[in-house]
């Protein structure tokens, strides 16, 4: 299954945007995001996009049980630490090849290796789960 396209966030992306590298589905998609596109390294920093303040069912891939609901996944967005981790460049490089990746499962896999990608994952894993973090052993 490929990426859902980044206006209508229904139909599955076959192109992407020059400037930015989002996905989108169709010409009338593609009219739509011209309209709100801002070029890559343009961008002020990063922020949560409308669909997930507007989508309250799971975010589903493949139907995998450990979907995240989209309201959750606002969380991530308001989180300055975050922002400031992706600030990093290399990090930054990092989740660009790893979305345009064929193989993401090998690539995830690799990534979980460096210690900026794997204090991301944490990151983002304590911002959304901040219960899971309370369950943690002291060592």
């Amino acid at each position: 299954m490929g990426d859902l396209c980044c206006m209508c966030t229904v139909e599955t992306s076959k192109y992407r945007c020059p400037c930015c590298r989002l996905r989108y589905c169709s010409l009338d998609c593609s009219k739509r995001h011209k309209e709100r596109c801002v070029p890559k390294g343009e961008q002020s920093s990063p922020s949560v996009p409308d669909v997930l303040q507007t989508r309250d069912p799971i975010l589903v891939e493949n139907d995998e049980s450990d979907a995240v609901p989209f309201l959750k996944l606002g969380l991530l967005g308001k989180s300055e630490e975050l922002k400031q981790l992706l600030l990093n460049i290399h990090l930054r490089q990092l989740l660009v090849t790893l979305d345009e990746t064929e193989n993401k499962d090998e690539v995830l896999k690799n990534y979980m290796q460096e210690p900026l990608f794997v204090e991301l994952a944490d990151m983002c894993l304590s911002l959304i789960n901040p219960e899971e973090k309370e369950n943690i052993l002291p060592k």
